[in-house]
């Protein structure tokens, strides 16, 4: 999957102004192919993502805000870790209804049609996926790691094009990483990257 990458406004650390490691510095802006995961590996780890309702969100031009996509209901966050085939049926479910909502408040009421929410729904759940921030973080010659990932999908108001937005933290090294639990890791660092058109009929 090609995706372009940059810095996510001013890439500079709270503490001190850290210079951007090398790779980063030489392309701030570019693209890459990175390889999806098998399509059963890849609904396992979406389910994962979506399940907790806290790593992915949605923006049109038509919200004032981003805005939460998450489950209404589902398996408890004890349960995430060791998903089933119903598991993760149900969160693909559960993320179409909660897509379908979002994008028809968005649209002023109107349903989207059903067969554009099915391809973004099936699209966007093989992008969002922490697999492709690492192999960028990889192929930058940085530690193979994607820290704090969160995913937004950005769909233009007439509904003719969408994107996966993936954001996260990366590091040349260990010692740029602060934070003692996965959800507090951060670095210096956060790299944008964004998918081609979910909604293209070449994809």
């Amino acid at each position: 999957m090609g995706c372009g990458c940059g810095k996510d406004g001013q890439v500079v650390s709270a503490a001190q102004k850290e210079p951007l490691p090398a790779s980063l510095a030489a392309a701030s802006r570019g693209r890459f192919q990175s390889s999806l995961p098998s399509f059963a590996e890849g609904r396992r780890d979406f389910a994962r993502i979506f399940l907790p309702g806290r790593q992915i969100f949605i923006w049109t031009p038509d919200m004032p805000n981003i805005r939460p996509l998450k489950p209404s209901a589902g398996p408890s966050s004890a349960h995430i870790g060791d998903l089933n085939e119903l598991a993760v049926a149900k969160a693909e479910e559960l993320f179409r209804d909660s897509l379908t909502a979002q994008l028809t408040q968005a649209c002023g009421g109107s349903a989207p049609p059903a067969k554009l929410v099915d391809l973004l729904s099936r699209r966007a759940m093989r992008a969002m996926t922490v697999n492709v921030g690492i192999d960028f973080a990889t192929k930058m010659d940085l530690l193979p790691t994607f820290l704090q990932p969160f995913f937004l999908i950005i769909v233009l108001s007439d509904l003719s094009e969408a994107r996966a937005a993936t954001y996260g933290f990366v590091a040349a090294n260990t010692k740029q990483i602060v934070g003692d639990r996965p959800e507090s890791k951060r670095t210096p660092f956060c790299v944008r990257l964004l998918s081609p058109d979910l909604l293209s009929a070449s994809e």
